[in-house]
């Protein structure tokens, strides 16, 4: 964990907040069931599912049987739940038949009573049958190659949001929780998992039935079922808490990072949440292939079998991004599942929550990753998305079950409500904040809460009217930018600094001007202690800022969600004192000044002169945001007659650093410094140097030699760079080794490698792999980012292929949340190969009309970034030539 930083709160501000006055502050009430929204009627509530389900793999469908105890509040005459694609065979209540309506439209089963039924306990029983799907919608089917070379098939759920109701009939709202019993019946040989222990398992000639234990009360969305040629490793932890990975059927054995580190994450998030994990195991299940990433079941939580399965092959930044995801879902289980939000407008306290909490978990146990450092990437995601007139808030307004899928948006619901968090807990201090959580799972355990309800519990701890400070950063888009100004009294040799806010966008003015309040962190020199200031209004003047002449870090730390702009004067003295700020700083003068001439608020060469006062220092974060930058400028130079200088620049400023890195790794080295070096030199490789790709193909030359060894991390980083510069037969070498590799992780890295090609031959070949059954079934869902791959350097040929494949490229059972990809993913990719036009129309024809406020926020994504990249080009133009624009900052 990184050393906490112990903050003073300015005497200006230290009494109260004075809050902007268009803040829109006690917009959210806390919990409550009745008012909270949803489609279904409040008169009846489950209180007890026993489910049975009868799956028939080969065919593709399933019966089942369900008993529900009801609670009905009221005397009513129908009950009103949620089904999709499920056929009722029959319906009883109390043992008294019922009529049904289906309306599968609008998801919904209504049973109709003969007379209404009195208020108070009943139960409710149906038989029905429905399909198992083929995308991660509902109970579903996972193909998967073993290493024979031969197909199996497993079974698995995917809930979340709304899709518990393609199982079962349901309360399907996250506000009616039940508990819940599973049964099912299985191919013998086959063994099943759910969110508790099993109670029972009885084998009957070629099949098994097994009953699982009553979960506690949770919402639908979180049942889970997994079943297959499955076996696991695991047992009980010091917490007595059984954890184990469960895996196809040989390769368990390469969760065991995973299990360990588990195992330690639970101890630390008992501790951190004050409220022990409450169910007796906890289970990790890999889906071979993948469902799109992980869900955070209760008690069985279902991973891409890359994020939990670490053979040998795997690089150390893969079980970095594991350890992270495990952490991300782990914490889930307090945030999510014994806390859930009301509604889905509030999702962000699931997703935010674990985001924050995971990244304080991964920093905590592995400081030599800087992963609060690396954290930054996220925020910068986020930011970068959140600029811009179309973003929307971290709490949606969502109505409907299309709308509670699409807000499962990373930028804002993810990483936006990760950062904000992260920017509260330094203000209030960790222990406060602590406290805080702690209070609010005690308080909603088992149950369901609102936004309010936690800046309620966390001003209870803090003593700080926590909502009126927080409300304005979850209830509207965007984000300030603060512009600095520096004073220096000659007299005294003391600095004051005026403050001033509005939003900052990348692709357009704001009339509504919002404001937030904003704490501010200030330190003086390189190593000055940071104070808080809270900005309120629209300006506030006359703050002690340190001593004339020292740098002035603004959002020191790094912690704030706030781009910073300083005057003239101050930047270039913070510019010369670049080299001696703190890594936090440097990267948040970087990220701003980037942003900033992205935006064409200053010239590019601010940037690029701080980007060139790195030399060879080795902050990781720094150098990557600094060649992610380079790279932009390099994609965007291609085709062009400045491609070739744009290049040679971006080898000019990082040259120094690689061969200060050099290619070896040293004994002992950090991870972060193992990253670093495979950024560089990706990049050198990328911008075609000499240097750097001869070496490249002598290790390839090298790693073909019998007996030869080389590290996960130096197979990948040559292999990219190899690839990407190859000729025919380099090319045809790398496709033979993906063909005949066993290990699919391998398999798998010559195959991406194979997409990276700079040839525009070659890249029809590897456009051809994409629909060919070097594939495997569990792997569909990497044909269309391996297409993706291909644009990087192909970018038109890339498109034609796609358009004309699309339908091949996706499943048929597609659900809105993918549509949604479709159009984010289809609009950043293809930019470069397509007019906005040209997109706009395509997507347009291509998705359902109600994914069309979704295609209109893509597109306007996709001018902003040719305006940019026309923009930044002109000045790298002039750059190039020796005529820079504006002043050097």
């Amino acid at each position: 964990m990184r050393a906490a930083m112990f903050l003073r709160i300015l005497p200006l501000v230290a009494a109260a907040l004075v809050l902007a006055p268009t803040a829109p502050a006690g917009a959210v009430a806390p919990f409550a069931f009745d008012t909270t929204p949803g489609r279904l009627p409040k008169t009846i509530v489950p209180k007890d599912y026993t489910i049975t389900i009868v799956p028939d793999a080969s065919a593709k469908r399933f019966t089942g049987t369900e008993s529900v105890v009801l609670d009905a509040r009221t005397p009513t005459d129908r009950i009103v739940l949620n089904t999709l694609d499920l056929t009722i065979a029959k319906a009883t209540l109390d043992g008294r038949p019922l009529t049904v309506r289906t309306e599968n439209d609008k998801q919904l089963t209504t049973f109709a009573l003969h007379a209404p039924m009195r208020a108070g306990a009943h139960v409710l029983a149906v038989q029905y049958a429905g399909a198992i799907g083929e995308a991660p919608a509902g109970l579903f089917a996972q193909d998967y190659r073993r290493r024979d070379g031969t197909t199996a098939r497993m079974l698995s759920t995917q809930f979340e949001a709304t899709d518990a109701r393609r199982m079962f009939p349901s309360w399907d709202e996250p506000a009616f929780r039940a508990t819940f019993q599973l049964t099912v019946t299985l191919p013998a040989a086959w063994n099943a998992v759910s969110n508790t222990p099993p109670v029972a398992r009885r084998v009957h000639g070629a099949v098994s039935t097994t009953t699982f234990a009553r979960t506690p009360r949770m919402p639908s969305y979180l049942v889970v079922l997994s079943a297959g040629d499955l076996a696991s490793i695991g047992g009980a932890g010091p917490d007595g808490v059984k954890q184990n990975v469960w895996a196809v059927r040989g390769s368990e054995e390469q969760g065991r990072y995973t299990l360990e580190s588990a195992e330690r994450i639970l101890t630390y998030y008992d501790d951190y949440f004050g409220v022990k994990f409450p169910l007796p195991k906890l289970d990790h299940i890999a889906i071979p292939g993948g469902f799109g990433g992980a869900m955070e079941n209760w008690g069985g939580i279902t991973y891409n079998q890359d994020i939990i399965l670490h053979p040998p092959s795997a690089t150390v930044g893969q079980r970095e991004d594991g350890f992270s995801v495990v952490a991300h879902e782990m914490a889930h289980q307090w945030n999510g599942d014994l806390v859930t939000m009301g509604w889905w407008d509030d999702i962000w306290l699931n997703e935010s929550f674990a985001s924050w909490m995971s990244a304080k978990a991964t920093e905590h146990f592995n400081p030599s990753w800087q992963w609060a450092q690396r954290e930054d990437a996220s925020k910068e995601s986020a930011m970068n998305a959140d600029a811009r007139l179309a973003a929307h808030a971290i709490q949606q307004h969502v109505t409907d079950e299309l709308q509670a899928g699409a807000s499962f948006d990373s930028e804002i619901t993810y990483d936006k409500g990760q950062a904000f968090l992260r920017m509260l807990e330094a203000y209030l201090g960790p222990q406060t904040f602590q406290a805080g959580v702690r209070a609010y799972m005690q308080a909603h355990k088992y149950s369901n809460a609102t936004t309010a309800d936690l800046w309620n519990s966390l001003s209870g701890a803090s003593r700080k009217d926590v909502a009126a400070l927080a409300s304005a950063w979850t209830e509207q888009p965007g984000f300030p930018l603060v512009s600095v100004t520096s004073v220096c009294d000659a007299s005294s040799g003391n600095r004051t600094v005026t403050l001033a806010q509005h939003r900052f966008l990348l692709d357009g003015d704001d009339p509504a001007n919002e404001l937030w309040n904003i704490p501010v962190a200030i330190a003086s020199g390189a190593a000055g202690t940071p104070e808080y200031v809270v900005l309120a209004t629209a300006s506030q003047s006359g703050i002690p800022a340190g001593r004339c002449g020292e740098p002035l870090r603004v959002n020191a730390g790094n912690v704030g969600y706030y781009r910073v702009a300083y005057d003239a004067a101050t930047f270039e003295v913070n510019r010369r004192a670049f080299g001696a700020l703190p890594a936090a700083d440097k990267i948040a003068m970087l990220d701003d000044q980037w942003a900033l001439a992205r935006s064409g608020r200053v010239p590019l060469t601010g940037y690029l002169g701080l980007a060139r006062s790195m030399g060879s220092e080795r902050d990781a974060r720094a150098w990557e945001q600094i060649v992610g930058a380079l790279a932009a400028l390099e994609r965007d130079a291609r085709g062009t007659p400045d491609h070739d200088a744009v290049a040679a620049y971006g080898r000019a400023l990082v040259s120094p650093l690689a061969a200060a890195l050099t290619w070896d790794a040293v004994p002992g080295e950090s991870p972060a410094l193992v990253d670093l070096r495979s950024t560089v030199l990706d990049a050198l490789g990328d911008w075609n140097d000499p240097a750097t790709v001869a070496e490249a193909r002598r290790r390839f030359a090298a790693m073909q030699a019998p007996n030869a060894t080389a590290t996960p991390e130096e197979q990948r980083l040559v292999l990219a760079i190899v690839a990407t510069n190859a000729d025919a037969a380099t090319w045809e070498r790398i496709h033979t080794l993906a063909t005949s590799a066993t290990d699919p992780v391998v398999a798998r890295r010559y195959l991406t490698a194979l997409m990276s090609v700079r040839d525009p031959q070659l890249a029809q070949r590897a456009l051809a792999l994409t629909l060919s059954d070097e594939i495997p079934p569990q792997e569909f869902g990497l044909r269309a980012r391996y297409v993706g791959t291909v644009a990087n350097w192909n970018p038109q040929a890339a498109w034609a292929f796609y358009r004309a494949n699309s339908d091949k490229l996706r499943r048929k059972q597609s659900s809105f949340e993918a549509m949604i990809g479709i159009a984010r993913g289809v609009a950043a990719t293809y930019w470069r190969a397509a007019s906005p036009d040209e997109l706009n129309a395509w997507l347009t024809a291509k998705l359902p009309s109600q994914a069309a406020p979704y295609i209109a926020r893509s597109i306007a994504r996709a001018r902003f970034d040719v305006a940019v990249s026309k923009r930044l080009g002109e000045q790298m133009h002039a750059i190039l030539a020796g005529r820079p624009p504006g002043a050097a900052r």
